[in-house]
């Protein structure tokens, strides 16, 4: 039946249909036709009811309620022609009169009951319309919340690169005013400290963006526990060299290892000593330097050698050989540059990055300074989503099918390799 027949049945103005509804109850109720309580009850229902119900199925109720809401007597007819018929209608009216008070009780309290509904239902659509209104308003104040710490962050960092660069012009004034003898001894020194402060308190801003999280940090790290525990002692204790922000010293903490950290970033020392981890603020080599031979049960460098240059790489392994007790264990974990992945990301991303060193040229350092039992552990593994994928088994050409495979195995270990890794080496 199309929309222009005329027979076709026209869709219900539900504005008036509502208003309908809300005339014939305040009519009835007038009259007495509904029960106090049962209305008072259902009421209360409606008020106390908080949920947010499924869009369309709300929708279909919502339609259900508006169509049928009006329990009337349906029209007394029949199929049956001539006289039949007509018995038949006569003796449906004559039930219909003799049953109807009955059926106006009833009645009346089923259209009562389907009035209340289609109210209740009108209540739940304007709750939902006002949650939604309010989460989008939350929203909104969300975003402008995010706009302006943005906007702070934006000046911070302004403010930051202001500093450095006044800090850079007043290290070179220093520089050349100091040969001349018209600045007080040290004071050069002073200015290149406080801008190197400056530095590190970007540094560890720069981990908290790249490094990862500290609990991620910490349970990568937790691999080395296990080569420390059999090693270290009360009087041997476990020394974090660049322990940046403090991270394996919890870890040991939390197992009972006796640890401390060194950090040249004051920054991250003032980081740790919040937290109150032993810290000292130094240079790593010329902390060595100070220490005692044969002091130390183990010794660890993560993420430290691929900052230093050859002379003072080779320095540090020596010395740290040196500190370290019989059986004490130097432990470092730097970027693997056997994985091509590596110089997409971790290790460029690093401004203070020098040069990645080779796993073996790490083992023959380690080697070359007296340590045994050196072993390298790969660390950082891809996930294999990440890697290029192989040919299913069954094809048509197997052959064809293996050399494929056997060359994105290759590809994936030489582009998608462990990223990190670590030498591992015994006193």
């Amino acid at each position: 039946m199309s929309a222009d027949d005329p027979k076709a049945p026209s869709r219900p103005d539900v504005a008036a249909l509502l208003a309908e509804v809300d005339a014939a109850v305040i009519a009835k109720k007038s009259r007495g036709l509904y029960n106090p309580a049962e209305i008072r009850r259902v009421e209360d229902a409606a008020v106390t009811l908080q949920l947010d119900p499924d869009a369309a199925a709300m929708a279909g109720l919502a339609a259900y309620l508006r169509e049928t809401w009006d329990a009337k007597v349906c029209d007394i007819s029949t199929h049956r022609a001539g006289l039949a018929g007509r018995l038949v209608v006569g003796a449906k009216r004559l039930m219909h009169r003799l049953t109807r008070p009955y059926l106006n009780v009833a009645l009346a309290r089923q259209t009562a009951f389907n009035n209340h509904s289609a109210r209740l239902q009108n209540l739940l659509l304007s709750q939902v319309t006002a949650l939604r209104l309010r989460l989008d308003q939350s929203e909104d104040r969300f975003s402008d919340v995010e706009a302006r710490l943005t906007a702070l962050e934006r000046r911070l960092y302004s403010g930051n690169a202001q500093a450095e660069a006044l800090l850079a012009r007043l290290q070179r004034l220093v520089e050349d005013q100091s040969p001349a003898g018209r600045l007080a001894p040290g004071a050069a020194r002073e200015v290149a400290e406080v801008r190197a402060a400056n530095r590190g308190a970007a540094y560890l801003a720069f981990e908290d963006l790249h490094r990862g999280t500290r609990e991620e940090i910490k349970r990568r790290q937790s691999v080395y526990l296990p080569h420390f525990q059999r090693s270290i002692g009360p009087q041997a204790p476990l020394l974090d060299l660049g322990c940046g922000r403090g991270e394996f010293l919890e870890l040991c903490r939390e197992n009972g290892l006796p640890a401390r950290g060194v950090d040249v970033n004051p920054a991250m020392v003032a980081f740790c000593r919040e937290r109150g981890l032993d810290v000292a603020e130094a240079d790593g080599l010329t902390y060595l330097r100070a220490l005692p031979p044969g002091g130390l049960g183990g010794i660890l460098l993560s993420q430290v050698i691929e900052h230093l240059d050859l002379d003072q790489l080779s320095e540090l392994v020596s010395l740290c050989a040196e500190k370290l007790a019989p059986g004490g264990t130097l432990v470092a974990e730097t970027v693997n540059p056997q994985s091509l992945s590596t110089f997409a990301g971790a290790f460029y991303v690093d401004l203070t990055h020098n040069k990645p060193v080779h796993p073996e040229a790490a083992r023959f350092l380690w080697r070359w300074a007296g340590l045994g039992d050196v072993q390298i552990l790969y660390l950082s593994a891809m996930a294999p989503e990440h890697k290029l994928e192989m040919l299913p088994g069954g094809t048509d050409a197997p052959e064809v099918a293996g050399a494929f495979n056997r060359n994105v195995s290759r590809l994936n270990e030489l582009i998608y390799g462990p990223l990190d890794y670590a030498v591992v080496g015994r006193k």
